[in-house]
């Protein structure tokens, strides 16, 4: 192992990320989500869209989960094909959790540049 690559692994300033590599990583494998769970996911981006400011309640160092679980419930009541299923509730509450969780990683990663 060369001494740039060590330096990579020791020192957290030099594992720079590009942030479009990782968003193209992510685009091609949900382009392989069934076709409900990619309908959900624009969904849930959307909404998760609304909260990306600076301030917004996504950002704090923990999240209220109801807020979180609010979201869901919207997404799933706007479903015409939703039938009670609680599969699919549960599906869009960890899709929810999961975007949050991104958008939240990117965040930090940039305040750390900037």
């Amino acid at each position: 192992m060369d001494d740039m690559m060590r330096a990579r692994l020791l020192l957290p300033e030099l594992q720079i990320v590009d942030e479009r590599e990782l968003e193209e990583d992510r685009d091609y494998l949900m382009s392989m989500y069934p076709a409900r769970a990619r309908l959900i996911m624009v969904m849930v981006e959307d909404e998760v869209d609304k909260l990306e400011y600076e301030g917004s309640p996504m950002f704090t160092p923990y999240p209220d989960k109801e807020t979180i679980l609010a979201i869901a419930r919207k997404i799933y009541d706007r479903l015409s094909y939703k039938y009670e299923d609680d599969n699919l509730r549960h599906l869009i509450e960890v899709m929810v959790f999961h975007e949050f969780f991104v958008r939240r990683s990117r965040y930090k990663r940039r305040r750390k540049f900037f």
